[in-house]
């Protein structure tokens, strides 16, 4: 059986690269820290789930989800933020997370 693709993409270094160790042995694990690299590694990796920091530097993580989803993609998605607002839980809700 083959093992679900997860994607960290998680602004602190150290929180991304504990967390993919985590689950390296139950899931195919990449990380990136930035919103740049995530839209790639969304693009390339096509993971099925994605571990979504909301404040990435560059793309950020509202904005990297409204692209994937324009993309056609479909993944789970778990989002985590420090900042919190309405308009940011309408908009993750209204992406499905």
């Amino acid at each position: 059986m083959q093992k679900r693709k997860l994607l960290i993409a998680e602004e602190s270094g150290e929180m991304a690269a504990a967390l993919a160790e985590l689950f390296r042995g139950s899931c195919q694990v990449r990380f990136c820290i930035d919103g740049d690299e995530a839209r790639k590694q969304l693009a390339l990796f096509r993971p099925d789930v994605l571990l979504l920091d909301l404040m990435l530097p560059g793309y950020d993580g509202l904005s990297l989800l409204q692209w994937a989803r324009e993309q056609g993609m479909q993944m789970q998605v778990l989002a985590t933020t420090r900042f919190c607002s309405d308009y940011v839980v309408e908009t993750a809700q209204s992406q499905g997370v």
